[in-house]
């Protein structure tokens, strides 16, 4: 059975471990998220053994412009146009139609247990923490297909393209990666 719960300092070694799957890990994020456990939230994927092997770290837009973790978040900042607000064919989504705002930074398996639908659940639960009317926005890799197929599923739609957004070193040579940010309105019944 697939679980989650929130995170506790004691996860940081495990979940550092686990970004060396992420495009673009922000370790400082992670440590003052999960260290503090007064910025941000951070819920983890369990086995049954209660072993960590997900988790989805999110801020809020309050937290996203606190001056602890303001300058952490800017290699996973959504889409911000001059006017605030994307048009695309299949969403239409502006600043002024949220009453708030949360970026998902970070969401990531280890391979191991890819395909359990973990990513799934936790992004579940995330959406039950969060208001309704809120926009939620994340970025994926342009070649992450299996990544935008989950997000696709759970109701997220593409604003927004960024060329060169990632920056992936292999073998010393820097090679950049285009982004896509997706956005989805939280609806709660």
């Amino acid at each position: 059975m697939n679980t989650y719960r929130s995170s506790h300092p004691t996860d940081y070694p495990r979940l550092i471990s686990l970004q060396q799957y992420l495009y673009s890990p922000s370790p400082r994020l992670l440590r003052t998220v999960v260290r503090t456990q007064k910025l941000g939230n951070c819920l983890v994927s369990t086995t049954q053994a209660a072993d960590a092997v997900g988790y989805a770290l999110w801020l809020t837009s309050t937290e996203q412009t606190d001056p602890r973790t303001s300058d952490l978040i800017e290699e996973s900042k959504y889409c911000s146009d001059e006017d605030d607000k994307v048009h695309t064919d299949n969403i239409n989504i502006s600043n002024t139609d949220a009453t708030a705002n949360a970026h998902l930074a970070e969401l990531v398996i280890h391979p191991t247990y890819r395909r359990q639908r973990r990513g799934f659940q936790l992004l579940n639960a995330v959406f039950t923490r969060l208001n309704s009317g809120t926009r939620l926005t994340l970025n994926v890799a342009v070649n992450n297909s299996p990544a935008r197929a989950l997000y696709e599923t759970a109701g997220f739609n593409p604003v927004c393209r960024h060329e060169g957004f990632y920056q992936i070193e292999t073998n010393n040579q820097t090679t950049e990666l285009d982004a896509i940010t997706y956005a989805k309105m939280i609806q709660q019944l």
